[in-house]
């Protein structure tokens, strides 16, 4: 029979203790770090909130916020002249678009296609450069500003 040599048994046993307590350490440096940035890291910068769709809402519904308007508040009379096209959120298949408009004293409101802008003034449709606006069963088209007369109000044509 072989006799085993001490010294060989001794060099694997302490080379085996040296490897496990080295990934102890490791471990541990490991475990430690983690909780440290944990407890002690800088408070991670708010993030945007996300926004639910729920049925059939567009996911662009708070795009440009949201406008609250009192049904029961008597609103001047508005005419036509008073509304400037801002913006326009084409729609996608299956949903409908929005349409930034600005009434008169500087008032901005982000409106969903099929929606009132004020009372007796209803977004119909909305199209890549106009929007078609029905007033007491007639309809309004509302386009773009001509680009040489980008400070005046765009131009209303009845009967579209």
């Amino acid at each position: 029979m072989r006799q085993i040599s001490p010294e060989r048994t001794d060099l694997a046993q302490t080379a085996v203790i040296a490897l496990v307590t080295v990934a102890a350490v490791v471990l541990l440096a490991m475990v430690a770090a983690r909780w440290s940035w944990t407890w002690f890291a800088p408070s991670p910068a708010p993030r945007a909130q996300s926004v639910g769709v729920a049925g059939g809402a567009a996911p662009a519904g708070g795009l440009f916020g949201d406008a609250r308007r009192d049904a029961g508040a008597s609103s001047p009379a508005r005419t036509g002249n008073a509304i400037r096209l801002l913006g326009i959120v084409a729609a996608s298949p299956g949903r409908r678009g929005y349409a930034l408009v600005q009434l008169e004293a500087n008032e901005q409101l982000a409106v969903l296609e099929g929606e009132e802008i004020v009372p007796g003034l209803r977004l119909a449709e909305i199209a890549a450069d106009h929007l078609i606006l029905e007033r007491s069963g007639a309809r309004e088209t509302l386009s773009w500003p001509e680009k040489n007369a980008a400070t005046q109000t765009p131009v209303f044509r009845a009967g579209n």
